[in-house]
C-alpha cells in the first residue's frame, strides 16, 4: 500500500511539474521518435502548436501533443511557458524587494523631513526660498533708485542752464 502512495504521489508531481510551450512562428517543427536528427519524423507541428513538455535532455526535449502522441522536439524551437508556481515564486520575489525598497524609501523620506524641521526650528536659519524672495526683492528697490538717480542726474545736467 506504501508503495501504492508512493508512485500515485510520484505521478501527480510529474504531472504538476510538467510546462507547456509553443512552437516557435518561424518554422514547422518535426517531431521525432529520438533524439537527433537521424531518427524518424513523427509528424510535423504547425507554428504556434501548444505542446507539452515531459522531459529536457541537452537540445532535445520531449513532448506530448494535444492528441497525447509524444515526441522529441529541438529545444532551440521551443517557447516553453512559465508554470503557475514559477510565476508566483517571481512575483513574490518581486514583491519582497519592492516592499524592502518601500521600507528605504520611507526611512529617507522621514530623515529628509527631520532635517527640514531642523532647519526650520533653528534661530535665524530662513529657508532658501525666503531668502531668494528677498533677494529679488532687496534687487528691484535698488534698481528703482539707481534709475530715479539716473534720470534725476541726466536732467540736471541737460537742463542745467535753463529756468523755466
Amino acid at each position: 500500500m506504501k508503495i501504492f502512495l508512493f508512485l500515485v504521489m510520484l505521478m501527480w508531481g510529474g504531472v504538476a511539474t510538467a510546462q507547456t510551450a509553443l512552437v516557435t512562428d518561424a518554422a514547422r517543427v518535426s517531431m521525432r521518435s529520438g533524439k537527433a536528427e537521424n531518427y524518424r519524423v513523427l509528424r510535423v507541428l504547425p507554428p504556434s502548436t501548444e505542446v507539452q513538455v515531459i522531459e529536457i535532455d541537452q537540445d532535445y526535449a520531449k513532448v506530448k501533443a494535444a492528441d497525447g502522441e509524444t515526441g522529441w522536439v529541438l529545444l532551440k524551437l521551443l517557447t516553453i511557458r512559465k508554470t503557475d508556481a514559477e510565476n508566483a515564486t517571481q512575483n513574490l520575489a518581486a514583491l519582497e524587494a519592492a516592499q524592502k525598497e518601500l521600507v528605504t524609501a520611507r526611512v529617507e523620506l522621514a530623515n529628509l523631513q527631520r532635517e527640514v524641521e531642523q532647519k526650520q526650528n533653528q534661530p535665524g536659519g530662513r529657508s532658501p526660498a525666503s531668502f531668494l524672495l528677498l533677494l529679488a526683492f532687496g534687487a528691484f528697490a535698488c534698481g528703482v533708485v539707481i534709475g530715479v538717480l539716473a534720470l534725476r542726474a541726466y536732467y540736471r545736467k541737460r537742463l542745467h542752464g535753463l529756468r523755466i
